[in-house]
């Protein structure tokens, strides 16, 4: 075996369907950066599969995963140990295997208040209304408490999904998505609007038009229904492909044990938005 071959390393993304993800091209140019020689693979699997997937990473020596949804809450009920910031979040986006031993971690938050901030958005002291429960809600009300939002408010369909979260963060309220209370910033973390669904809202004009800020964490369109109808109705928008980028940055900071300079992504999204 060469040196070469001996001394690369080896990442990948998992998730259901990973068709228009962005993952591997954002890593290949991150650990381009950094001069480390690495691969990163995709990794689609169903609910099943899914659940073996430690076995796949200690079979293909794989060091690191970044985990896309639907599978952030399994990922985190699966790994070994979870970090003070996942169990807080109950998701892991990022899992790093060392010496036999699985850990988890959630770099969602740290993309979310990182996007926010390079969009020139201070989320301190603001009113805040989430749309969607799920793993990315999670992350997104725990960044946002943690940068010093007054009021996080989740709109969601699914009752028992918000009565879970009141529990997990107490300092939240959660609403029907029907009942959207106006505020300063709305952020959707629901799938709506995700390619091939381009021509769909989680809420309409009357809603969008309560709040002076729109942030949506869908990328794919970079411009989704909900962000052209908040641009139309005078809101400052921020999209969702800055977070992915920084969310990459952060796992690549655990799993090659150094701190990185979050302005190392901003080429890649500018190259990528023009791609979209």
């Amino acid at each position: 075996m060469s040196r070469e071959k001996e001394n690369t390393l080896h990442f990948g993304v998992l998730g259901e369907k990973l068709g228009h993800s962005l993952s591997p091209e954002i890593h290949t140019d991150l650990l381009k950066q950094q001069n480390v020689t690495a691969t990163y693979k995709k990794y689609e699997m169903d609910r099943q599969e899914v659940l073996h997937v430690l076995d796949v990473m200690k079979e293909e020596n794989i060091m690191g995963m970044n985990v896309t949804m639907p599978y952030k809450e399994i990922a985190y009920r699966l790994v070994d140990v979870p970090d003070f910031h996942s169990k807080n979040i109950e998701a892991v986006n990022t899992i790093f295997m060392k010496d036999g031993t699985f850990y988890g971690y959630n770099t969602d938050y740290i993309g979310m208040i990182s996007m926010f901030h390079k969009a020139g958005v201070s989320l301190k002291d603001q009113n805040v209304v989430v749309l969607g429960s799920g793993g990315s809600a999670k992350a997104l009300i725990y960044g946002l408490h943690m940068d010093g939002a007054a009021q996080i408010t989740v709109a969601a369909r699914n009752e028992e999904a918000n009565l879970h979260l009141e529990e997990l963060f107490p300092y939240i309220r959660t609403c029907d998505l029907s009942d959207v209370p106006a505020g300063d910033i709305l952020v959707n973390t629901t799938p709506i609007g995700l390619y091939p669904n381009v021509g769909e809202s989680p809420v309409d004009a009357s809603v969008i038009r309560n709040f002076k800020v729109a942030a949506d964490i869908v990328y794919n369109p970079l411009i989704t229904e909900f962000l052209r109808i908040a641009r139309e109705e005078g809101l400052q928008i921020v999209t969702g492909l800055m977070m992915l980028v920084d969310q990459a940055i952060g796992s690549e900071e655990i799993w090659l044990n150094k701190k990185l300079d979050y302005n190392m992504g901003n080429n890649i999204h500018d190259e990528l938005a023009r791609q979209f």
